[in-house]
């Protein structure tokens, strides 16, 4: 026997309290057995059923799950064989917060019977009035994936509202930013989806990380009536190029508050987002009506997608999420295939994400006819089953400052040459990983968030920039001054700094192969190296080699020079992408020995493996220590899934904390463990780690 939510609503004292524990205060005052029976009864049906007694709003949300497919105009029968049932089945099994759905993709094809856009060729039923149905019995908030700035079927039937390439030729993907398709079609289709389907927001993909320089004859237009402006930009090479681009990020913001303002006119309490807007994609401040922020991760090499995006996220102000995709697909490869991913894969991911303080979710494709494969459901409720119980210990979680990892937005814009996509980050985000498998606590913080809160952060690190806003060297310098450390890494950011360093330049080598030393172990370049002369104060970390032997030295490769109460650290030679193609060892302990020379008392240290992850939190006045195996062949190109992740047993742990705790909990499961306290650290064994705990600290 089954029990809507419905039958719930109907039942007249239910809805007056509408609440269990004024419910239960109620029974207990009046003394009534009868009913007191009746709503343990119904209690019992809803905790079965593992249903929100309330849909959340996303801001409250912390795992979902998300659908999508894309349909072409060819396709027919689509909701033939999607039922109540199979959706019933869905969430109880995955018991999410709120699922993502298609409603329209980036072919411009509608999977529900629009009224508005573009419809397939037939429909046995209704798919997006199905699901809503058996959502809302569930309290299960339902969002729409949304195709937006790309549109192929749009373009198709307007294409003087595409975008223009620099020949003058419609580029068949792309709506124009300065054509008519968000009045004509993107907000008339969403305020559909609101009225008929009464679904609570919008993941709209397909936006700032699809855009490409528009040559629109609108475009051009309004560009050369910038003050100061005399011609039109067409090719990277152009020196006024990259002002062309910031044109078009401007307009970009100003379209995604166009929308994201009328239709929360429209409906106050809709909830929308933009794939990746103001992500590592879009590194800068949040500047539109978004509600929240997400992104889906790499298909290929996840892992480090996750590690990278959620530090990315973390700091920016707004609710966010991130969601995994339940297969591999090399996007590089012309022969690639699909291959879907085991659960423990994807809650490795998970773990990466919910560490940070994240909401998790993952992408699992839906049929041709819109149905949700049943194959799929058991890796479902097996990634829900890792990631629920971990929500008390981690959601909203806050990273306790350790080590800044600088995303300059100026150093960026600088050196890419796209709109906003995630390029010419692999520096960054190698040194990242880096940092990270030395066990260190890094966050990745933009130019905005770091700005006026450098001093919480012990350390603080320049990746490989050319340049930085001149107003952020100020407060670097003022920062180290008063006593902090910042680490300097690149043959050319380095250079920004020469004389507070102590150091003078020599000659710059592109593609140097020298050898850097350290430990009595050496490591190959393969990227810019700067040969300096030392001066004044500064002190020799480690010195390059022109070979592989000791006896051929090169110059230095690293120095520490002392500035007022601080100091600041150079690496003469750009490694991020050298870590990312071979991760070192060699490169991990070198760039771990420096941060320990400018700060050797961290807040929390690991032995027992390399293979660990370590993020620091608070919560609930609470420190939390998550500790991540990160075990698996993430990076190779040959490698797409596997389904075991080797345990570490007997990993050592410390935290520096001042005063003795109370308790030093494992998490989940509550599990006290045995420690020792002295000269303020409490020192603890961890018997196993799996894939993901978290050390919950009571002072």
């Amino acid at each position: 026997m089954s029990y809507s939510n419905s039958t719930l609503r109907n039942n007249s004292t239910f809805v007056k309290c509408n609440d269990f524990k004024i419910a239960l205060v109620i029974s207990l005052l009046s003394a009534n057995m009868k009913f007191f029976s009746t709503l343990i009864f119904y209690l019992s049906i809803t905790i079965a059923l593992g249903q929100n007694s309330h849909k959340l709003r996303r801001s409250d949300s912390y795992w979902g799950l998300h659908f999508d497919h894309h349909s072409e105009l060819n396709e027919s029968h689509l909701g033939k064989t999607l039922t109540e049932g199979m959706v019933d089945s869905l969430l109880k099994d995955a018991r999410p917060d709120y699922i993502q759905v298609d409603c329209k993709g980036h072919p411009g094809v509608s999977s529900y019977p629009t009224l508005v856009g573009q419809q397939a060729a037939s429909y046995d039923k209704d798919p997006l009035a199905l699901i809503r149905k058996v959502t809302e019995a569930h309290n299960v908030a339902l969002f729409v994936h949304y195709s937006g700035v790309i549109d192929n079927n749009y373009v198709r039937l307007h294409p003087e509202e595409g975008r223009y390439t620099r020949e003058g030729k419609g580029d068949s993907v792309h709506t124009s930013l300065w054509g008519n398709y968000v009045d004509k079609l993107l907000i008339p289709q969403i305020k559909e989806l609101i009225d008929k389907y009464h679904v609570d927001g919008a993941w709209v993909d397909g936006e700032c990380w699809s855009l490409e320089p528009d040559y629109q004859p609108a475009a051009k237009a309004e560009y050369l009536k910038q003050p100061g402006v005399t011609y039109f930009p067409l090719t990277y090479k152009d020196p006024n190029y990259r002002a062309y681009l910031e044109f078009n990020r401007q307009k970009f913001i100003s379209y995604l508050n166009h929308y994201t303002s009328v239709l929360h006119a429209y409906k106050p309490d809709f909830q929308i987002c933009s794939n990746w807007a103001f992500s590592s994609m879009m590194p800068e401040p949040v500047t539109a009506r978004v509600d929240f922020l997400s992104g889906d991760l790499n298909s290929f090499n996840a892992l480090n997608s996750a590690v990278w995006n959620s530090r990315c996220l973390a700091k920016q102000g707004k609710p966010w999420d991130l969601l995994s995709w339940d297969f591999t697909y090399d996007w590089r490869a012309k022969t690639s295939y699909i291959n879907h991913k085991p659960a423990t894969q994807l809650c490795q991911e998970g773990a990466e994400v919910i560490s940070m303080g994240g909401g998790y979710q993952v992408y699992f494709q839906q049929d041709d006819d819109l149905s949700f494969p049943p194959v799929v459901f058991n890796v479902i409720k097996d990634v829900a089953d890792f990631i629920i119980p971990r929500k008390e210990f981690c959601f909203r979680a806050v990273p306790i400052p350790q080590i800044a990892l600088l995303y300059s937005t100026a150093g960026w814009k600088n050196q890419t040459y796209a709109i906003y996509r995630e390029t010419d980050t692999d520096g960054i985000q190698g040194l990242l990983s880096a940092f990270l498998d030395g066990q260190n606590a890094v966050e990745v913080l933009m130019t905005h968030q770091l700005k006026d809160n450098m001093d919480q952060y012990p350390v603080i690190v320049i990746p490989e920039w050319e340049t930085i806003e001149p107003e952020m060297k100020t407060k670097l310098l003022e920062y180290v001054r008063k006593g902090g450390n910042v680490l300097v890494i690149g043959a050319k950011a380095t250079r920004m700094f020469d004389e507070f360093a102590g150091v003078k330049e020599k000659e710059i080598f592109d593609n140097s192969r020298n050898r850097i030393g350290y430990n009595n172990h050496m490591f190959q370049l393969k990227s810019n190296f700067r040969q300096v002369e030392l001066s004044g104060e500064s002190k020799l970390f480690a010195s390059a080699y022109s070979r592989a032997d000791f006896r051929y030295p090169a110059g230095p490769a690293a120095t520490i020079t002392n500035y007022g109460k601080g100091k600041i650290a150079c690496v003469y030679a750009d490694l991020g992408n050298t870590y990312r193609m071979s991760n070192s060892y060699v490169i991990r302990d070198f760039l771990s020995g420096i941060v320990k020379s400018l700060y050797p008392l961290p807040l929390v240290e690991i032995k027992g493996s390399h293979h660990v992850h370590v993020v620091p939190t608070m919560k609930n006045g609470k420190m939390m220590v998550n500790l991540i195996n990160t075990g698996g062949d993430h990076s190779n190109p040959n490698f797409f899934g596997f389904d075991e992740i080797q345990p570490i047993r007997d990993l050592e742990v410390s935290v520096m904390l001042g005063t003795k705790p109370q308790f030093v909990i494992l998490q989940p499961g509550g599990k006290k463990l045995k420690f020792d306290f002295d000269n303020g650290k409490a020192k603890f064994i961890i018997p196993e780690l799996k894939i993901h705990n978290i050390v919950e600290i009571s002072k």
